[in-house]
């Protein structure tokens, strides 16, 4: 109860993905060396087009700021704007500290901010959800059978001959999962057309 995907579907409705969302990870700002004080350019892209960019200058340990242009629609003025997120560190268990950003408007400790007209904040803020909680049944099942079916091979020949080097029990076990999941989307999708019938019937 009260988990993701539980309950009505109607209640994520109205709140975007941070899926398609524009964001900055602390975690891949460290990894390319980008924390270090500094200035540096990061895009994005969708669907193999450049949906966004920014700016950003980081002070080692303190601050980064990010500057960048929105507008609300494509008839619009573009707007510049300029935000300040703060750094915070904790320390590891076996040394070193992992770097945080600070949500300028609820100070969580947050990997992940999100550029989003003219905020730049945490997903708890801007009320975005992650693509997985919109799924119902049926397409949380697909999905899980079709990371399976990717395992196996991708093709539905690795169904039924076992690929080449896959042990047989875990070929055997991951055809039990596919199948499973499998089943769990199309019984929910027979009870769905039953409801259906009953409400016009």
């Amino acid at each position: 109860m009260g988990g993701c995907g539980s309950g009505r579907r109607y209640r994520y409705s109205t709140k975007g993905t941070l899926d398609a969302s524009s964001r900055l990870d602390i975690r891949y700002l460290k990894k390319q060396g980008m924390l270090r004080s500094g200035y540096y350019s990061l895009s994005w892209n969708r669907n193999g087009q450049p949906s966004g960019n920014v700016n950003i200058r980081i002070v080692a340990d303190e601050s980064m700021t990010v500057t960048y242009r929105w507008r609300i629609n494509s008839i619009d003025e573009w707007q510049s704007k300029e935000q300040v997120v703060s750094l915070a560190h904790t320390a590891c268990a076996y040394g070193g500290s992992r770097p945080w950003f600070v949500c300028p408007y609820c100070s969580r400790r947050v990997a992940i901010v999100v550029v989003n007209g003219e905020h730049v904040a945490c997903r708890h803020c801007l009320k975005l959800t992650y693509a997985s909680c919109n799924e119902d049944t049926i397409d949380r099942s697909w999905r899980v059978r079709d990371k399976i079916k990717a395992r196996l091979g991708g093709d539905d020949k690795s169904l039924y001959l076992k690929p080449k080097g896959m042990h047989q029990r875990t070929w055997e076990r991951l055809r039990w999962q596919y199948r499973n999941a499998e089943w769990q989307g199309l019984d929910w999708l027979e009870s769905r057309m039953e409801a259906l019938k009953g409400m016009i019937g």
